[in-house]
């Protein structure tokens, strides 16, 4: 059965050698754990790099729609056994030692999909260090001297946006799975009146 499943031709999934090891580790010591999905093809969706380390072990495929979860019930396991306590550990060591392939990804999907998806997304800056795609807002703190400005139409506040070049942000509550994404309106003041001088001065 094994031969007729064959490895995802774009997996989105990166194993590096840790990761590889890892997951070797778990099969060779705890056994398998959580099942690894195909399409009706018998092409991997999930669980490449468990399958590639299982090797020519047996397999047993369970058929289904989609509709049922499959539980995988391990009846040489006890709540209290040593060895099921190390396979809870390394069922999300494995996983969180993989990383995606984000080239691949961004080449089947636009970023508000792959947000949606819940895929961090990250770009490096000038220093080629890794940041958020969207940038968290500026924190505006008790200490800070400020001013605060208020529009009352639309046209105002689109000529602001351009002005000041604001952004679409994160809010600093924002966390994995639920990212409050806006205009950021709080501006450090040294900024903006940089951009002030360029817009007076025709910068």
């Amino acid at each position: 059965m094994s031969n007729e499943i064959k490895f995802d031709k774009r997996n989105y999934r990166r194993h590096g050698d840790k990761n590889k090891q890892l997951i070797k580790k778990s099969l060779d010591e705890l056994g398998a754990g959580r099942s690894i999905v195909i399409d009706n093809d018998g092409e991997i969706i999930g669980g490449n790099g468990v399958f590639e380390a299982w090797g020519n072990k047996p397999v047993k495929v369970i058929e289904s729609d989609g509709s049922e979860l499959v539980v995988v019930k391990r009846t040489d396991l006890s709540t209290n056994d040593e060895k099921r306590k190390k396979l809870a550990v390394m069922d999300n060591t494995t996983s969180d030692t993989s990383t995606f392939d984000m080239k691949l990804l961004k080449a089947d999907f636009d970023i508000p999909t792959l947000d949606e998806l819940g895929v961090e997304l990250k770009i490096k800056d000038e220093l080629g260090v890794e940041k958020p795609e969207v940038e968290f807002t500026e924190e505006l703190l008790e200490e800070h001297n400020y001013v605060v400005l208020y529009f009352d139409n639309s046209v105002d506040w689109l000529q602001a946006q351009s002005l000041f070049d604001l952004k679409q942000v994160q809010a600093l509550n924002s966390k994995e799975g639920f990212r409050k994404i806006g205009v950021g309106r709080v501006l450090k003041g040294n900024v903006a009146l940089e951009k002030l001088r360029k817009h007076f001065s025709g910068e």
